[in-house]
Order: structure tokens, then sequence, then C-alpha cells
């Protein structure tokens, strides 16, 4: 015979409510993968492209498929060799177009101006022309250095008028953009007819780039291009009406 139960005993024991139930912790599954690490532009990543050609092919790659990245990814390294010697490297094309217009624009003037005075004999000249073309050739690597850097700090500086500069991104990174961009923007300027529409749009890409880079208004980085060449534009209207002006005051 079984026992008799009281009518408690047959209840399955309470559940105690002095602390809150435990909930499991928020993160079960597989930890969320962090945020990609961008990796150097084509031209400086050695590891992914240990040839040279192949890393001038990537930086036409990225730019055609992506150009705002390359903004993104210039921040990465620093220096300014390696977009330098990139701008130099596109700015072969442009080289030789200037130095053989200056070398043939020469010879013929130079030659139109003997045979006036009735001086035949051009040897003189022709021995010291392929000297003028040489000492073009090797200055040009040196503009070319030069206009990355002003260029890319006028634009720095300009950004940070328009109060756009943010922490974090400084000069250098801003002369290095403009050196990669405006390798591209000058080897599209040589296209006729379409060249100079091609710049303008170029500048207007930098501008966005720069934008992107600290993280400021787009306006701000395109207004910040297009300060120099308002500049420009207007220091030569001014001039061209003060000069006339000028002369003609000095002759009464």
């Amino acid at each position: 015979m079984s026992e008799i139960t009281g009518p408690n005993e047959a209840l399955p024991p309470s559940i105690q409510l002095d602390e809150p139930p435990r909930l499991p912790p928020p993160n079960l599954g597989p930890p969320s993968p962090s945020a990609p690490v961008l990796r150097p532009v084509p031209f400086e990543d050695h590891e992914t492209f240990p040839d040279f050609w192949p890393r001038v092919g990537g930086m036409f790659r990225l730019v055609f498929s992506n150009p705002m990245e390359l903004f993104d990814r210039v921040p990465v390294t620093e220096g300014l060799g390696a977009p330098w010697r990139f701008l130099l490297l596109l700015s072969i094309p442009v080289f030789l177009i200037m130095a053989m217009v200056f070398f043939f624009a020469g010879m013929a003037i130079m030659f139109a101006a003997l045979d006036q005075v009735g001086k035949g004999d051009h040897k003189a000249i022709a021995a010291i022309m392929p000297v003028i073309f040489g000492v073009i050739v090797l200055l040009m690597p040196l503009f070319t250095f030069l206009g990355m850097v002003i260029g890319g700090a006028f634009n720095h500086f300009f950004l940070w008028m328009w109060g756009g500069l943010r922490p974090g991104v400084g000069t250098g990174q801003s002369i290095r953009a403009y050196g990669y961009a405006s390798a591209f923007i000058q080897i599209g300027g040589l296209i006729p007819y379409l060249g100079i529409l091609i710049q303008l749009a170029g500048l207007v890409v930098i501008g966005m780039g720069l934008a992107r880079m600290h993280r400021t208004d787009t306006w701000r980085g395109i207004c910040a291009v297009l300060t120099p060449i308002f500049l420009c534009c207007c220091c030569g209207l001014a001039a061209a009406i003060s000069i006339p002006a000028f002369i003609a005051a000095t002759r009464h």
C-alpha cells in the first residue's frame, strides 16, 4: 500500500524569484568580422604585385573601376617618392611631345632668322639644339616634382580655407593623392578636343577625393581645387584691364 503524500509533495519545486533569470550571452555565434583593412595603392603594394608593370596595371584597374578607392588607400603609406615616380612614368609622353615641339619650333624660328640676315651656316645652331633638348629633358622631372608638391600643397591649403581639413590627414597625404590623380589627368589631357574637358573633370574628381580623404563635404573639396583657377582668371582679367590703362595713362 503506497504512502499517502501531502497536497504539496506532488507539485514540482517552486521557482525561486529572488534573482532574475540569467539570460544567455547576446553573442552566441561566431564573432562578427572586423572592418576590412585597406591595402596600399597597387603601385606601392609590393606584396600583392611583386613586379613593376603589374603594379602599374593595377593602378589603371583601380582608377577605372573605383577611382574614389584610390583616395581611401593613399593614406595607408607615406612618402613622396612613389607618387613622383608614377607621375614621372605617365609624364613621358608629355615630355616627348613638349620636347619635340620645342625642338622643331626652335629650329624653324632660328633658321628663318638666319636666312633673313643672310647667314647660311647652321652648324652652330644644329650643334646647340641637342644640348637644349637634353637640358629640357633633365629639368622636366624636377618641374614635375615641384608641380606635384605645389599643386598638392595648394589644394590642402585651400581646403583648409574652406574649412574642410580633418585631423589625421596631413599635407603630405594631400600631395600624394594629387600626384597619383594628376598622372592620369595629364594622360587624358592628350586626347584631342576632349583634353581640356578631361582636365576640368579630373580636377573635380580630385576635389571629391580630397573631401573623401578628409571626411568632409564634397563641395568643400571641389571648391578647394577650383579656387586657384578662379584666382588665376581674376588676376589675368585684372592684368588685361590695368596694363592697357597704365600704358594709356603714361602716354599723356
